[in-house]
């Protein structure tokens, strides 16, 4: 039982530095604004994305299986299952375990920093636009209270010029 949870906690952890590896690669198309490359990516990662979703499942069912085995309490944290294996296999298991941590911090890191930059250019680019076009700043509301998109129409101020 315990071979099957590190051969996962293995996996799991490559295939989380794979994909930290595509979002760097996300994150290089939408810099270079090379959109084809960035729907690959995000086609590919998507499908990562639910590969590990598949195999962080598989990786719960077989701790539960294995405690069950080695009769720890279901409601026991992993540390317990893990105090019952022998010193060597314990070893490896943290091991395995602190690489699957990790992996997650640097999806975490490259996400959060990923995400930094995009709200920033969204930010600068939407005060660009409300200084190109002071008319249609804001959020503008129908006469039924719901967003609508601001007229294209200009806007005149002064009919002697």
């Amino acid at each position: 039982m315990m071979d099957r949870v590190k051969a996962l906690l293995a996996e799991q952890s490559a295939k989380m530095l794979a994909f930290v590896e595509q979002e760097q690669e996300l994150q290089s198309a939408i810099m270079e604004r090379d959109w084809q490359a960035a729907d690959t990516l995000i086609e590919r990662m998507r499908a990562m994305s639910s590969e590990l979703s598949m195999l962080d499942q598989m990786r719960h069912d077989a701790v539960e299986e294995a405690k069950a085995a080695h009769g720890v309490p279901e409601s026991a944290a992993f540390s317990d299952l893990i105090a019952q294996a022998d010193p060597e296999q314990r070893a490896e298991i943290n091991t395995l375990y602190r690489g699957l941590q990790v992996a997650a911090l640097r999806i975490t890191s490259v996400t959060r920093g990923f995400d930094a930059y995009v709200r920033g250019s969204v930010r600068t680019t939407n005060e660009i636009l409300g200084e190109v076009f002071p008319d249609q700043r804001g959020t503008l509301y129908s006469k039924r209270g719901e967003r609508a998109p601001a007229d294209q129409r200009a806007m005149v101020l002064d009919r002697h010029l």
